[in-house]
């Protein structure tokens, strides 16, 4: 099976960035392919609790994670951004943390990479 994975770089909202990785991750994974997705940077606040982006007219990222897994996607988040930002694991929905090694390690293990 082919492994893609999908890393995300920017901040949930103000851009469409983060949302088209969703769904280019949704639709691969649709497709039968293993999909992961990270969180680096400021796309970390995608994976935090308790959004309300609705006067923004937007639907909560931290929802369409709940979506990709779904469809097979797993969302990991990168330790180290979170660390910049001051998050903490408490304030995250249910996601998977990654630390430098491992995400190296992921980047090397997957036949195709898309970042957004």
């Amino acid at each position: 099976m082919k492994k893609v994975l999908i890393i995300i770089t920017k901040a949930p909202y103000g851009t469409s960035a983060a949302a088209e990785g969703f769904r280019a991750a949704i639709g691969i994974a649709g497709m039968d392919v293993d999909t992961t997705i990270v969180l680096t940077d400021d796309a970390v606040f995608a994976a935090l609790k308790g959004q309300n982006p609705e006067a923004l007219g937007m639907k909560a990222l931290s929802e369409v994670i709940e979506s990709a897994k779904e469809y097979g996607a797993r969302t990991l988040v990168d330790s180290e951004s979170l660390r910049k930002r001051g998050i903490e694991r408490d304030e995250l929905v249910n996601v998977e943390i990654i630390d430098t090694e491992g995400f190296a390690d992921l980047v090397h293990d997957v036949d195709g990479a898309i970042r957004f």
